[in-house]
C-alpha cells in the first residue's frame, strides 16, 4: 500500500512538473509590436543605420533637385546683454547632368550687422558663372573666387551632417516621397563651421532626421543648438556668440527639370 501511495504521489508530481513546463503563449501585445516593427521597418540597406555627413550627400547622383536651408541665430555677443538675431537662407536648384545650378542666398538681421536684408544670386551654366549682387546688378564671374563660390555652394559645407543615425520606425509620406525617421546622438553631429572658444560649449538641444530611401538622400533635417562663447563665421565673423542656433534643411523635390537661365541684366 505504501509503495502504491508513493507511486501515485510521484505520478502527480510528474504531471505537475509537465504542466508547469509548458511554454508561455505569445501575448497579443508582443504580436502587435512585432507586426508594427515589421510594417514600419525601412527598406533593406537602410535598416542598419545611415550616414549623411555631409547632409546633402548623394544629391550629385540625382539628375535634378531643389533644396532649401535656413539657419537662424538668436542670442547675444558673448559678454554682452544686447540681443542680436539673424537668419541666413539658401535655396538651390540643380540640373546635375547639364551642369546647371542656381543658388539664391538671403541674409537679414543685426547678427550680420545689416540695416536691411540682402539677397545675392549665383548661377552656373556649364563652365560659365554669373553673380547678381545685393543691388540686382548681374556680372559674369571671371577672376573672383568668392562670387563663383555662390553658385557652387553646398549645404553640407555650412551645416555639416550626421555621422550615424538609426531608424526609429517612424514613417510618413511627404512631398510625394516615402520617408523614414532616424535618431542620432549628439556626438554623431558634424558641425564644421561652429567652434567653441576656450571655456565655451556647444550643446544639442534637439534634432530630427528623415530619409527618403528611394533617393538615398536626406528629406528633412532639423537641429537646435545652444551656444556658449562659440564662433559661427557666417554670423559676426570672429566674434563670440551665446544663444540658440536653429538649422532647418529640406529636399523639396527631385526629378523636375528646372529652367535655369542667364540672370536678368547679364
Amino acid at each position: 500500500m505504501r509503495r502504491a501511495t508513493l507511486c501515485l504521489i510521484a505520478c502527480l508530481l510528474i504531471v505537475g512538473c509537465e504542466t508547469q513546463a509548458l511554454p508561455t503563449q505569445t501575448t497579443l501585445e508582443i504580436a502587435q509590436t512585432v507586426a508594427f516593427m515589421t510594417q514600419n521597418a525601412p527598406p533593406v540597406g537602410f535598416d542598419q543605420g545611415v550616414r549623411f555627413a555631409p547632409i546633402d550627400r548623394n544629391l550629385e547622383t540625382l539628375p535634378h533637385w531643389h533644396t532649401q536651408l535656413t539657419v537662424r541665430f538668436e542670442g547675444f555677443l558673448a559678454g554682452s546683454t544686447q540681443p542680436i538675431s539673424g537668419t541666413l537662407s539658401a535655396e538651390i536648384f540643380s540640373n546635375q547632368i547639364s551642369g546647371e545650378r542656381r543658388v539664391v542666398l538671403r541674409a537679414e538681421g543685426d547678427a550680420f550687422a545689416l540695416a536691411e536684408g540682402r539677397n545675392v544670386e549665383g548661377v552656373r551654366l556649364g563652365n560659365t558663372f554669373y553673380f547678381v549682387d545685393q543691388n540686382g546688378t548681374c556680372s559674369v564671374v571671371t577672376d573672383d573666387p568668392n562670387r563663383r563660390r555662390v553658385a557652387e555652394l553646398r549645404v553640407g559645407d555650412l551645416i555639416g551632417g550626421v555621422r550615424f543615425a538609426q531608424h526609429t520606425y517612424g514613417r510618413k509620406t511627404a512631398r510625394n516621397m516615402a520617408l523614414w525617421q532616424y535618431g542620432f546622438l549628439p556626438s554623431d553631429v558634424d558641425l564644421p563651421l561652429i567652434t567653441p572658444t576656450q571655456g565655451g560649449t556647444i550643446s544639442v538641444l534637439s534634432g530630427d532626421l528623415w530619409i527618403v530611401p528611394s533617393l538615398n538622400a536626406v528629406a528633412d533635417y532639423t537641429l537646435t543648438l545652444r551656444l556658449e562663447s562659440a564662433l559661427v563665421p557666417i554670423f559676426q565673423g570672429n566674434k563670440q556668440l551665446s544663444g540658440t542656433l536653429t538649422i532647418t534643411y529640406s529636399l523639396l523635390e527631385s526629378g523636375t527639370l528646372y529652367n535655369i537661365a542667364i540672370p536678368f541684366g547679364c
